[in-house]
């Protein structure tokens, strides 16, 4: 009795490790049908891969996900000295059969059917992105104010004799050709030199010796 009472206890644990197994078995399967798996490539090489807005490598790059047919997914591909490329992928490119056979099994698989095409291969253009352009424009826009409000200052200083002609023909020369360094304005100090005499803080002699030096580059 004893005997036959081990042995029925021994049924069921067997059957539940077969229904582990059979679940796992299952699990296995509707794993790999559900999964697809592009490869990205860009022309040249070395793009960097954004998808749904998140940095993943670089091209050539292989991008598996699980998502249902009909989902799409952003990619966006970036690279020094060409535009960025930015396009869709949906998956329904193409029939998963492996995913059509376990729907005659189970329904499930069925979200899955379609898959994405082995490969996707864009050309990148050279040239540079309109954000970058966008900003060279602004750069360039704030240089010409830059330019404009020093040759005022200047102006403004010649009205008031705070310097002579020559000087004046000088620094407008070095403002025009771009050899002037607007972190370190001359004009500025100029001015804070003409306030310091006046407020008689410095003398005539003392304004025209810290403006010449200034000019001078010492």
């Amino acid at each position: 009795m004893r005997f036959l009472f081990l042995v029925e206890a021994e049924k069921p644990l067997k059957i539940n490790i077969r229904k582990a197994l059979s679940i796992l078995l299952l699990a296995a399967v509707l794993l790999t049908s559900c999964a697809s798996t592009t490869m990205i490539q860009s022309n040249p090489p070395g793009a960097e891969v954004y998808i749904e807005n998140m940095k993943m490598g670089t091209t050539p790059y292989y991008y598996t996900d699980t998502k249902i047919v009909g989902s799409t997914t952003e990619i966006k591909l970036k690279k020094e000295g060409y535009k960025d490329f930015s396009t869709v992928i949906t998956r329904d490119e193409r029939a998963d059969v492996g995913a059509i056979v376990g729907g005659c099994f189970l329904l499930v698989p069925f979200l899955w059917t379609m898959e994405y095409n082995p490969i996707h291969q864009y050309d990148l253009q050279a040239g540079k992105n309109q954000n970058a352009s966008s900003s060279s424009s602004a750069a360039g826009s704030n240089q010409n104010d830059q330019l404009t409000n020093e040759l005022i200052k200047l102006k403004s200083l010649l009205d008031q004799n705070a310097i002579t002609p020559n000087e004046n023909t000088a620094l407008k020369s070095k403002i025009l050709n771009n050899d002037y360094d607007y972190n370190n304005s001359m004009v500025e100090q100029i001015i804070k030199y003409k306030r310091l005499l006046d407020a008689k803080l410095l003398s005539n002699e003392e304004y025209n010796a810290q403006k010449n030096k200034l000019l001078m580059g010492n």
